[in-house]
């Protein structure tokens, strides 16, 4: 009997204790155990996105829980409290909310490693908030209103690995400072990944990356540059997107021996010179989309030794499309002929006899699709590679003659000219009687072809 009393009791308390959690809000929150890795069967993931009364009773989180998504749920603000205390929660995510403050112990969490607090409408954040949560790794910060370092800084982060901070119009607080700085945001040198794009950022001086000594990935799209920058040699990834740079060269990609992925879309550029891309010995992928003004792609771009042999050319994707160029040098079959993935469609392609080649490509069904002749004008919008050899012409081969027919001409002129200067010298040079006239009788005595002998008398003695 008393052992059944303490069964009783123990099962009420643990009743108790479980209904003000978050998995017993019944349709505001589905609570899952992980089922795919054996070391994650016991951790809980917890969903209450959209769930806007799932933290309006207090709840706490259950003892094991891993991650939490909180995302479109109505939260304004985030108190202390046992709201969000947790030492085993790992990931936090709190997008898409109206949250303007948070208060400094509202994240007690030290074992929180991603955090997500996008799409918000915070303008700063107590250096408090992230000393309960050191261990932080990943941290979002996206679509805010944050404007200077003074309201955010990252000192206590230490083991940060990854910050998102676009489209927070801190780039005016960049001009002469940068992310790493000790005396600004704080941002530790431990960083690998960093995402600023569209910060308003409109220069990035030559000190801005020299503390970032482990950085591999960049994303610093949608801003004000006018041209590239000294561009750390640890990257991996770069994407310099949506910007008004006008022109690049061999000397911005100097020493990036480890870039794997490149992306220029959407710039100012009129052309990839030669050489400006032969630093780039470990690129795998190369994006130069929606590039407007791009008309010209030099055959020497990846540079001359890979035209005659690509066995080192690492690069496997390579797209071109939707911007302004007109034709491709057949010398860049080498090395384009080895690539995996390319895609040249949208441009204005004028199909002569100096772009069959590309016929010769291997390519998927929807990378072709949209690969169509801009010029001449009977052949616009038909698929190039519908279009049988014969309709590749050049101007010489419709003419019937060409280049051919007018050295002729040139040739036939320049004869008859000679020999018009000829007669004109033999006519009508001094010093030299004309033919054909008669001579004038005066000048010389002509004898009769029949005079009569004359009889001459002998002399008398």
């Amino acid at each position: 009997m008393r052992r059944a009393l303490v069964f009783l009791a123990l099962a009420a308390a643990c009743c108790a204790t479980r209904g003000w959690t978050f998995c017993d809000a019944p349709g505001e929150c589905v609570c899952r155990y992980h089922e795919r890795a054996e070391e994650d069967l016991m951790r809980q993931h917890i969903d209450c996105s959209y769930g806007r009364g799932a933290h309006a009773a207090n709840r706490t989180l259950p003892p094991r829980a891993h991650s939490l998504d909180l995302s479109s749920s109505g939260l304004k603000i985030i108190r202390s409290g046992p709201f969000l205390r947790s030492k085993s929660l790992q990931e936090l995510g709190l997008k898409n909310n109206d949250i303007t403050y948070i208060e400094p112990d509202g994240l007690a969490l030290p074992d929180l490693r991603r955090l997500d607090l996008s799409y918000n409408r915070l303008e700063r954040l107590d250096a408090a908030v992230f000393r309960s949560i050191t261990k932080l790794e990943f941290l979002n910060l996206a679509n805010n209103n944050f404007v200077s370092f003074a309201k955010l800084t990252f000192h206590p982060l230490r083991e940060l690995r990854e910050v998102i901070l676009n489209n927070n119009n801190i780039g005016p607080a960049l001009r002469d400072t940068d992310l790493f700085d000790r005396d600004g945001f704080g941002l530790t040198n431990k960083i690998q990944k960093v995402s600023i794009g569209g910060i308003g950022l409109g220069r990035v001086h030559s000190n801005f990356f020299v503390d970032a000594y482990d950085i591999r990935e960049l994303v610093i799209t949608n801003n004000e540059l006018r041209e590239l920058f000294e561009i750390p040699f640890t990257l991996e990834y770069l994407d310099v997107s949506d910007n008004p740079i006008r022109e690049i060269s061999g000397e911005d990609f100097t020493d990036l021996t480890a870039l794997k992925v490149l992306k220029m879309n959407n710039l100012g550029i009129g052309s990839v010179p030669a050489y400006a891309l032969e630093p780039l010995r470990a690129l795998v992928r190369l994006d130069l989309e929606r590039n407007l003004n791009l008309s010209e792609f030099s055959a020497l771009a990846f540079g001359q030794e890979v035209l005659e042999d690509a066995d080192d050319f690492t690069l496997e994707e390579l797209s071109l499309k939707s911007s302004r160029l007109q034709t491709l040098d057949r010398r860049l079959q080498v090395p384009l002929g080895r690539l995996s993935r390319l895609d040249l469609q949208g441009n204005r392609w004028h199909c002569d006899c100096r772009l069959a080649w590309i016929k010769q490509f291997q390519m998927k069904a929807n990378d072709y699709e949209h690969l169509r002749c801009y010029t001449p004008k009977s052949l616009f919008n038909s698929k190039i590679f519908e279009l049988k050899e014969k309709y590749f012409r050049c101007p010489r081969e419709r003419g019937g003659g060409g280049v051919g027919s007018g050295m002729a001409v040139g040739l036939i002129a320049f004869c008859m000219f000679s020999s018009a200067a000829a007669l004109w010298l033999f006519w009508y040079l001094p010093g030299c009687p004309p033919r054909g006239r008669a001579l004038p009788t005066a000048a010389y005595s002509a004898l009769p072809l029949h005079a009569p002998t004359a009889t001459i008398a002998p002399t008398a003695l």
